[in-house]
């Protein structure tokens, strides 16, 4: 995994997601779905073309629903809705590998 974190172009986004993973390694989970979630909603505002049209279906629907949820504001700005407080492993790694992939594919 540290290979493809290395793959992400941008300092400060590969840098959370470096936190995400030393939590992840360390138990802390909550931070993994955080840094993780907020990752992917800055990608949607640095690219708002990936929320305009069929884009912003499969963007949006594709983001886990594993006790956050992606919105999309009446502005149509991206925000992360969190329903609950605590985090599994297995909701955790599916956040941050669903986050660096994103990153990744889209070329941030």
């Amino acid at each position: 995994m540290a290979a493809k974190l290395e793959r992400i172009q941008d300092e400060g986004l590969r840098q959370s997601l470096q936190e995400a993973k030393t939590a992840l390694r360390g138990g802390d989970y909550k931070i993994v779905v955080e840094r993780s979630a907020e990752a992917y909603a800055e990608l949607l505002r640095r690219k708002p073309e990936m929320l305009q049209g069929a884009g912003q279906i499969r963007n949006v629907l594709f983001f886990p629903r594993l006790g956050a949820r992606l919105v999309v504001n009446h502005d149509g700005r991206p925000e992360i809705i969190y329903d609950r407080d605590k985090f599994i492993f297995s909701e955790a790694i599916t956040y941050f590998e669903f986050a660096v992939d994103s990153l990744i594919k889209n070329g941030v």
